[in-house]
């Protein structure tokens, strides 16, 4: 693709989006421009096919303004080795000032008015000048003697809770230098960044580390005794009359605070956005707003000002295997430690190794390390972030049909989705299960959570609808966050036709402007990635239309009745203790009509009557399961 090229006093190259989406770059990269290369971000240009190029970049080769070059899409890897002709400038500090540009042998740049030339770049060039190049380099040049292990086993390395983090710990890193450096970021309109993550991800570590790459000072405004709105100003008037240039303002555990009644969220969406205002405004100070929920800056109504949002997902399995090796070392088998800790977070993770070392003195095995995983609770599978049912479809009585329907519209695509792209389709994103009531809905969707491995969301229907304006469809918007932030993930709306009746059929307002919601997240609008909806009803004709269409909840499973086949499966997995003189084809033929909540019911009675005769009762005979059918 061809651009014409002028000069801008920005670090990085800037292009207009539309451009960059046609290289495939929407959200910026990097790029061949001449005999350079050069990171481009999007901006705001006067011409669509303009390239703005910092000077560097017309020394090292890209043309000359006003030209017309071409320019393509380049994959650069990280440098891990760079060696420099810098003069008197000390090496690591010239590589400091490098942070985020794809750098080749022979280039050159200035740092501090003076010019270096970059003579060797490995693994190749172009390869991009990351935090850890900056800590490795640093290491290099300052080191006289190796450095000792801070505990048996464990290799040197970067902090814990960072590893596995380092594409996001390069972006981060990247743009606190815009906003804290070279103060070029959006023309100084921009307060800072928002990282989101679930609790325990490493998101204070993160940032300390991105800052510590740059040489910034971090100050952590510590909001865990604030509580309200004036204690909230009188903490950010502190921090920032003692900010200085080279500073970043790191808020976290605001959550809280936004998670209050409507009208303190409202008062601290204000103090908060004052904070932000005042920050852009300053040269050289940067705020970093650490969250749970990836939508805190929408809360805020602070997009504007916190523009950019870097999210960190719960560890992957690969991420996993990852901190355990940088924890304990390849002593260790790292694929079962990381497949016993799905749920955990780093925190868990490093929480877990550092038990196993109190417990014992001798070298960690990998059976002492599954003993610690198994005594401490996996963080992300709280209510809050997605929970995982603790039962499967063997739990499930025969509806095999069913099942065989959920194996093939879900879990083919949250294990497999390969199989979907060879046939050249899209595979579903929504399905609705629709039945009478007691039918096993609910049930059934939990234990499908449990077979695909996804965290599970479940919320009913009227718990998302608000009386202030706008709090139901944030509510929904943070339901989708959440399961993104955690995905492969489920999110199961129960009786969803009192969330998204027919428009125009109530009289509550509130209900229309949910339904717009979740018509916009099952777009995948806000890009929902491996995120799957599932909503039950009974009364599948009060949904609004427009959500059961094919590409959104577009398939549709009934669960009728059960079937004397699945009542009997029910009975023979019941956890009730049946006496053996329990007639099962009689009690099965007894049942017809019943549902499965129906027969839970009846059970749940028999075995308090077996108690009522019985305190210390361990079977249900015959006559209480005859009293139960009676409503005894």
């Amino acid at each position: 693709m061809r651009f014409v090229l002028r000069s801008t006093d920005s670090a990085v190259a800037q292009a207009d989006v539309a451009m960059l989406t046609a290289l495939g770059l929407p959200g910026g990269g990097i790029v061949s421009v001449g005999d350079t290369h050069v990171r481009v971000m999007p901006g705001e240009m006067r011409v669509a096919n303009e390239l703005a190029l910092p000077p560097y970049a017309f020394e090292n080769g890209a043309g000359a303004p006003g030209s017309t070059v071409d320019v393509s899409r380049v994959v650069a890897p990280a440098a891990n080795r760079i060696s420099l002709d810098s003069g008197d400038v000390p090496p690591e500090g010239a590589i400091r000032h490098l942070v985020g540009i794809p750098v080749s042998d022979g280039n050159r740049y200035t740092v501090d008015g003076r010019e270096v030339t970059v003579t060797a770049v490995r693994p190749r060039s172009p390869a991009i000048v990351t935090a850890a190049t900056v800590a490795a380099e640093t290491a290099r040049h300052t080191s006289t003697a190796p450095s000792t292990p801070s505990h048996s086993g464990a290799p040197d390395g970067p902090p814990l809770m960072v590893v596995g983090l380092e594409n996001e710990l390069d972006l981060l890193t990247g743009w606190l230098r815009l906003l804290a450096i070279d103060g070029t970021a959006d023309d100084g309109t921009v307060a800072g960044v928002t990282v989101s993550g679930p609790v325990g991800s490493g998101r204070s570590e993160l940032v300390q580390a991105a800052a510590d790459a740059l040489d910034l000072t971090v100050d952590h405004i510590d909001l865990r005794t604030v509580t309200t709105p004036d204690r909230l100003l009188a903490s950010f008037e502190r921090a920032v009359t003692s900010a200085h240039p080279g500073t970043v303002l790191f808020i976290d555990r605001l959550d809280p605070l936004l998670e209050r009644e409507a009208g303190i969220r409202h008062q601290v969406a204000a103090v908060t956005r004052w904070l932000l205002e005042t920050v852009a405004d300053t040269s050289g100070v940067a705020v970093v707003l650490a969250s749970t929920n990836p939508t805190a800056a929408a809360d805020l109504d602070a997009t504007d000002l916190l523009r950019r949002t870097l999210a960190i997902a719960a560890p992957s399995l690969e991420r996993r295997r990852a901190l355990f090796g940088a924890a304990i070392g390849d002593d260790v088998d790292l694929d079962v430690l990381a497949n016993a800790t799905a749920g955990f977070s780093a925190l868990d993770i490093s929480t877990a190794v550092l038990d196993a070392r109190a417990a014992t003195r001798s070298p960690l095995t990998t059976e002492r390390v599954l003993a610690s995983i198994r005594a401490t609770p996996a963080s992300l599978g709280t209510a809050s972030l997605g929970s995982i049912p603790s039962y499967g479809f063997e739990r499930v009585a025969n509806l095999v049909e069913t099942k065989r329907a959920l194996t093939e519209t879900v879990i083919w695509q949250l294990r497999d989705p390969r199989r979907f792209e060879r046939l050249g389709i899209e595979p579903p994103r929504g399905l609705l299960l629709h039945g009478p009531p007691g039918t096993g809905k609910t049930f059934v969707v939990r234990a499908l959570a449990k077979e695909s491995g996804a965290a599970f969301f479940a919320v009913k229907g009227a718990e998302l609808l608000d009386k202030w304006v706008g709090e139901s469809e944030r509510g929904v918007r943070e339901v989708f966050a959440r399961a993104r932030a955690v995905a492969p993930s489920i999110i199961f709306f129960d009786e969803l036709d009192a969330l998204a009746p027919v428009r125009g059929s109530s009289t509550n307002s509130v209900t229309d402007s949910v339904v717009a919601a979740l018509l916009t997240e099952l777009d995948g609008v806000s890009g929902r990635g491996d995120v799957f909806v599932i909503g039950a009803t009974n009364r599948k004709d009060l949904i609004d239309p427009a959500l059961v269409r094919p590409g959104r909840l577009e398939v549709h499973l009934l669960l009728g009745l059960p079937e004397a086949e699945s009542r009997r499966a029910f009975l023979d997995i019941t956890t009730v203790p049946l006496a053996v003189d329990v007639d099962i084809d009689d009690l099965v033929r007894r049942t017809e009509g019943m549902s499965f909540a129906d027969l839970d019911g009846l059970m749940r009675r028999a075995a308090i009557a077996a108690m009522r005769d019985d305190p210390h009762a361990a079977l249900v005979h015959p006559h209480h399961v005859d009293a139960a059918l009676d409503g005894g």
